[in-house]
């Protein structure tokens, strides 16, 4: 079993939020989080689509970090929490299981088949 420590946020949009608001943030957002990417932290991430409670700003990433520290140091970067659109809650996680055959970076363009 793999035993890989990650570490999932879960972002909360603040009431009274709306799409416009996120919409006015999303650039700054978008760069900070290929950013991420570009850095090894960022393993997926994205809006909520549908569920209890999701509404503009609602978002999951999991990322990789040495410690949940450093995990909440990151998250708390995120143009998105400094606009005050949004809030996050950490949470170790611990992968046992699954497989990945294709490495594929949702945010640039290239991809590496391993």
């Amino acid at each position: 079993m793999l035993g890989a420590q990650l570490w999932v946020v879960r972002w909360t949009p603040r009431e009274g939020v709306t799409a416009a608001d996120v919409e006015a943030a999303l650039d700054d957002h978008l760069e900070w989080m290929l950013g991420l990417e570009a850095a090894g932290h960022v393993v997926a991430s994205g809006p909520l689509t549908s569920g209890p409670g999701v509404a503009p700003g609602a978002g999951l990433t999991v990322l990789r970090a040495s410690t949940e520290q450093e995990a909440v140091a990151l998250a708390a970067q995120d143009p998105f929490v400094a606009k005050g659109l949004r809030t996050f809650d950490v949470f170790g996680w611990q992968v046992m299981e699954g497989a990945l055959t294709v490495r594929v970076s949702f945010g640039t363009t290239s991809y590496r088949i391993s």
